[in-house]
């Protein structure tokens, strides 16, 4: 069992991904916001943490930064949930230290492999898939740059 941290702004999808990572036997922790998700690491460390990337006050982004900052980041694996699919977002997410993204509206069975995939993988693995996805991000930014002009 895991303890996850989950979030979102809203709180429809707070109850949603809560329900769906609960069936799965992990223990689940809400935030409403980047500022309550800081307070919330700082009291604890959960395994993972599902973050969602636009919130008011305080963004996923940041909240990736800070966690960095504050030497939390390593110890905790981020799956980044997000309704933009720009490669540019992707790639500051890499670069600031995700673990993975998940695009919304997902499909329930993809958020449980996503979380299981990241809480199953070593360090190693995970610095390894981290650079792999940076490396596609980065490539995929550039065309869609190349493409937009």
């Amino acid at each position: 069992m895991a303890h996850v941290l989950v979030v979102d702004d809203d709180p429809d999808i707070r109850r949603l991904i809560m329900t769906i990572l609960g069936e799965g036997e992990h223990r689940v922790d809400i935030a409403e916001d980047g500022q309550q998700a800081l307070e919330a690491l700082s009291s604890g460390l959960p395994d993972l943490v599902v973050l969602d990337v636009m919130m008011p006050l305080m963004d996923g982004f940041m909240v990736l930064k800070q966690m960095r900052v504050n030497g939390l980041r390593e110890s905790t694996r981020v799956l980044m949930l997000t309704a933009r699919s720009a490669e540019s977002d992707w790639v500051r997410g890499f670069k600031l230290g995700a673990d993975g993204y998940l695009t919304k509206p997902f499909d329930p069975d993809e958020l449980i492999n996503a979380v299981e995939d990241l809480l199953n993988m070593s360090k190693e693995q995970l610095r390894g898939r981290r650079e792999e996805e940076l490396a596609r991000a980065q490539m995929l930014s550039r065309l869609e740059t190349i493409f937009q002009s």
